[in-house]
C-alpha cells in the first residue's frame, strides 16, 4: 500500500510542478524540438535540391532530343544538296551551265 501511495504522491507532485512552472517543462523539451526543426529544414532543403536537379535533367534531355533532330535534319539536307542533280539545278540558278564537251587531257 505504501508503494501505491508513493506513486500517487509522485504523480500529484509532477502535476503540481507542471502547473506551477510550465516554462520549465517547455525549456526542458526545447533542445529536442529544435533538433526536430533542424532535421525538417535539412529534409526540405534536400527535397528542393533534388527536384531542382530533376527539372534540370528533364530540360537537358529535351534539349538533347531537339539538337539531335536538328543534326539529323541538317545531315539530310547536306546529303540531298550534294547530289549531282541538285547541284546542276543550283548552278543553273547562278548562271553556270553544265559542260557539253568532254574534258581535254593535257600531256
Amino acid at each position: 500500500m505504501t508503494e501505491k501511495s508513493s506513486n500517487k504522491e509522485k504523480i500529484q507532485k509532477s502535476e503540481s510542478d507542471f502547473a506551477k512552472n510550465p516554462r520549465e517543462n517547455i525549456t526542458k523539451h526545447l533542445p529536442f524540438v529544435l533538433f526536430l526543426c533542424g532535421i525538417l529544414l535539412v529534409y526540405i532543403f534536400l527535397t528542393h535540391r533534388t527536384e531542382k536537379k530533376i527539372r534540370k535533367i528533364e530540360h537537358l534531355s529535351r534539349e538533347d532530343k531537339e539538337l539531335y533532330s536538328e543534326y539529323i535534319t541538317l545531315q539530310t539536307e547536306i546529303l540531298n544538296g550534294s547530289r549531282s542533280s541538285n547541284l546542276e539545278q543550283k548552278m543553273l540558278k547562278v548562271g553556270i551551265k553544265p559542260a557539253t564537251e568532254a574534258p581535254k587531257i593535257v600531256k
